[in-house]
């Protein structure tokens, strides 16, 4: 199935329901400022929300599941408002203000819980840098909570706090009952992964004796995909952590996205390789879906995928105008790590 965007502009952001998409629609340099429902059948778009600060306002992020949406509505100053949405309903049912003493940018929805990395950015470090690496840790860094809004009961509830929010590590990750985040600590000490689980609200810590660790893809309960990286370059090389048996295990050393989409079910497509992980570690390799250019194949999503849907441009233009969905169980798998 293919969904073209008629007019200019590019999709992002899209939840792939049974019936209908919703997406948002950025057009040239003026940035997405409604929430889209699209109808798969009669394939007609309607605007089911209009950012609420007008021409200094936009729509910054998009995720969802059957029951729920979930969007940040962000002003001129950088300061969002999440709204969760009933779609059987279709109302908003709340609305959770962001303000420079609570801080957020991102979230993630799981079944009927949101959560999100809140922070106060008016206690930023503002020391004067000196050149050495661990600038990049001391300054404009910050300590942050994790929380999270349970949708049915209304209920708001802190889970933990990290010593230090900093890109990649403001984002949260899931697998079927666990919330997965990284505690960077202090510039001088080792990153935690840390999980949360759902049913006992324990929160276990593992040291990897890593001093940076990035961009978490859960495959299961108990495992994890990472990235190592140092301050001053990208990460390469996608590794797996068994908090069971504390053992790291090399899944592809020369990966690079680190954005790459991941389905919890031991599934990592990234814009390069598909990765599939059995419950003995065993990777199988896929290179079925491949992209070209850098601007013609985007993954897009707020947590994990529920269904493979991608983003692609026409030839010659920059514009993410088609939406593509793909039936997963149609990749092509090979035991052997593709060149």
């Amino acid at each position: 199935m293919k969904y073209n965007l008629k007019e200019e502009g590019s999709f992002f952001s899209i939840v792939n329901n049974k019936d209908v998409l919703y997406t948002l629609i950025g057009i040239s340099e003026v940035p997405a400022k409604d929430v889209f429902s699209i109808d798969k059948s009669s394939r007609l778009k309607n605007s089911i929300y209009t950012t609420k600060h007008g021409e200094n306002g936009q729509i910054i992020s998009l995720g969802g599941n059957e029951k729920y949406l979930v969007w940040l509505d962000q002003n001129i100053d950088y300061l969002c408002t999440m709204i969760v949405y009933d779609i059987a309903q279709k109302k908003i049912l709340a609305t959770i203000e962001g303000s420079e003493k609570k801080y957020f940018d991102s979230f993630l929805l799981n079944e009927d819980t949101v959560y999100w990395i809140e922070s106060d950015v008016t206690k930023q470090q503002t020391e004067t840098g000196t050149g050495e690496d661990k600038d990049t840790m001391i300054l404009g860094n910050y300590t942050g909570k994790i929380q999270s809004y349970h949708i049915g009961s209304g209920k708001q509830q802190m889970i933990d706090t990290i010593q230090t929010v900093n890109y990649p590590n403001n984002e949260l990750t899931v697998s079927k009952d666990k919330l997965w985040y990284i505690d960077n600590r202090a510039f001088t000490e080792n990153a935690l992964i840390k999980n949360y689980d759902f049913d006992t609200n324990k929160i276990a810590a593992y040291d990897l004796k890593e001093q940076f660790l990035g961009h978490l893809k859960p495959i299961d309960n108990n495992r994890v995909a990472f990235f190592k990286y140092t301050i001053h370059s990208a990460p390469i090389g996608m590794y797996l952590y068994n908090t069971n048996s504390r053992e790291i295990t090399v899944v592809n050393a020369q990966e690079n996205d680190h954005r790459a989409s991941y389905d919890r079910a031991g599934r990592i497509i990234s814009s390069h390789i598909s990765y599939d992980i059995d419950e003995e570690g065993k990777v199988k390799f896929s290179d079925t879906l491949q992209r070209e250019f850098n601007d013609n194949f985007y993954f897009s999503s707020v947590g994990p995928i529920s269904s493979l849907s991608i983003t692609t441009s026409s030839e010659g233009t920059t514009d993410f105008n088609s939406i593509v969905e793909f039936n997963p169980d149609a990749l092509k798998w090979t035991d052997k790590l593709l060149p």
